[in-house]
This record gives structure tokens, sequence and C-alpha cells, in this order.
């Protein structure tokens, strides 16, 4: 198809510069309705390409950090020595993380990469993939729905001019034969070109149909790549966690902090002591004393 009729048939549709006021164009509504929702649908895919190379790049960064923390060594405690310099508390600094392996930091944010990318990047790629596939393939659709109803009027405007060279076969036969003859050669071959045209159309028109259809099925996965992201991620932080083997340290968030087992801890049954109304005024300090005094007391005192 030639660009001047593209352009023209484009203006003759798109802002209705014809004088043809019967003429339908030539339908494409159900590829065109379906190609629009699979372009909005793969604006928020790209969105959550762009989310998850993102944590990719967050955890590998943050993992990385925290590794680098935990090999740095803790400020000492230093008193002035007899000759006047500063002497450490002890010889040698002690490493942040102590018995925290580091390495498995390192690990779970390259495992965590790879399984992002093997088990949902990459399906979503492949996606965005036969989405420009089908993208490229209607603008050739539309460009072949433009040739075809360009040609259609082609050849109504001949069947016109036979028309009206019929009618006047009358006055000037002789002459108006000659012209039917060659106006009607002309519609045949037009014709013909509009036929071959149509059936191009009809089968392009089909396949894309087609194609858009499989790529909106396959757009209901959508959610189980979105679950698995997220248990990939959690399973991540969760083996960052196991690498500081804190089973063997207990956390307290009453008190706030962390201490070893042989450590004596705070313990509730320590109220049992008290009456209900003495426990209302209790506080217990934290430190592993059996320390209490009364809260209303120590306020007048204070």
């Amino acid at each position: 198809m030639s660009g001047w009729r593209l352009i023209s048939e484009t203006a003759k549709q798109k802002w209705g510069m014809s004088m043809e006021k019967n003429f339908r164009a030539t339908s494409n509504s159900r590829n065109d309705a379906m190609f629009k929702e699979a372009t909005g649908f793969a604006q928020h895919l790209r969105t959550v390409e762009k989310e998850l190379n993102q944590w990719q790049r967050d955890i590998e960064s943050s993992f990385g950090n925290i590794r680098n923390i935990m090999l740095s060594p803790l400020p000492r405690v230093y008193e002035e020595g007899h000759n006047g310099q500063a002497v450490p508390s002890e010889p040698e600094p002690t490493m942040v993380g102590g018995d925290v392996q580091v390495e498995r930091l390192t690990t779970a944010s390259a495992e965590t990469k790879k399984r992002l990318d093997v088990e949902v990047i990459q399906p979503i790629k492949q996606w965005m993939v036969a989405y420009r596939t089908i993208a490229e393939r209607m603008r050739r659709l539309e460009a072949l729905r433009l040739e075809l109803d360009s040609r259609r009027r082609t050849v109504a405007d001949l069947q016109g001019k036979c028309e009206r060279v019929r009618a006047n076969l009358g006055t000037t036969r002789a002459r108006g034969e000659v012209d039917m003859e060659i106006t009607l050669r002309k519609m045949q071959h037009k014709e013909d070109k509009m036929q071959r045209t149509a059936s191009q159309f009809q089968e392009m028109e089909q396949t894309v149909y087609n194609s858009l259809f499989t790529l909106i099925k396959d757009t209901s996965v959508l959610r189980d790549y979105a679950a698995a992201a997220l248990l990939i991620i959690n399973e991540c932080f969760a083996a960052g966690y196991a690498s500081f083997n804190m089973e063997q340290v207990q956390y307290s968030p009453t008190a706030g902090g962390v201490y070893p087992d042989s450590a004596n801890k705070y313990d509730p049954k320590q109220l049992d002591r008290f009456s209900s109304q003495e426990q209302a005024k209790v506080v217990v300090t934290h430190d592993g004393s059996d320390q209490f005094y009364d809260y209303h007391q120590h306020q007048q005192f204070s």
C-alpha cells in the first residue's frame, strides 16, 4: 500500500474528510477492544517488573551493608596507662557480628535474585515479548484495514462511473461503449486487488484475535507470580535472620534487650506474691533482681 493511500484513508476516517456519507469502515472492533485492555495491563506489568528489580537491588545493597557492619570491630573502652598512653580494655577488637554467619547473607541475597529472575521476572518478560509482537501485528493489521477501505472506495467510484456511462449510452453510444469497456476492465482489476486485500485482512484479523485471546488468558497467572514474589522475599529475610543464630539468644521486648539463656530474666510469676491491689502499684525491674517498689510512694518522695 502506498504511503499516500494510507495517509488519505486515515484522514478520511479519523477527521471525516470524505464526501461519502454512507461509507462504513471495515471493523476491527474486537481486537481493538482487547488490545486496549491488554495495553493497560501491560502498564501494570511494567510497574511490577520495575518494582521487582528495585527489590533485588535493595536486598543486595542492604544485605551487603549488614554483612559489612557485622564484620566491623566494636569500639573498645580505653584507660590511661602508666606512660600516659591510652590502653584498650581488650587487646583485640571484637567483631560486631560475633558468630553471625555473614556469608549466608550473601548467599541469601544471590539466591533471592536468581529465584526472582527465574520464577517471576522471566515469565513477565515473556508476556511482554508476546504483547509487543501483537502490538506490531496490530499496526500491520490497521494498515491493511485502511488499504482495504481505500480499495473499497476506489471500486465504489468505478461502479458509479459505470452507471453514469451506461446511462449516457443512448446519446453517444459508440464513445460510451468504449468508455464502458475501459471502465469495466479497470473496475475488474481493482476488484481483484480489493478481494485479495480483504482475504489478507480477514486472515490477519483472526490471527491477531487468537494471539490476543491466548495473551489475555495468560494474565490470570499474575496473581500467582505476585504471591511467589512475596514468598521468595519472605524466605530471603528468613534466611538472613537465620544467619544470626538467634535460637541461641532470647530477646525481651519488654526489657528492650538481648541476653543469653543463662541470664536472669523477668519472671511475671513474681507478681503472684502481691495482692491484686498491690499489683496495680508495682513496677518490676528487669535486671534480674527481685527489686520491687511502690510506685505511688516513690512518686511522693520524688
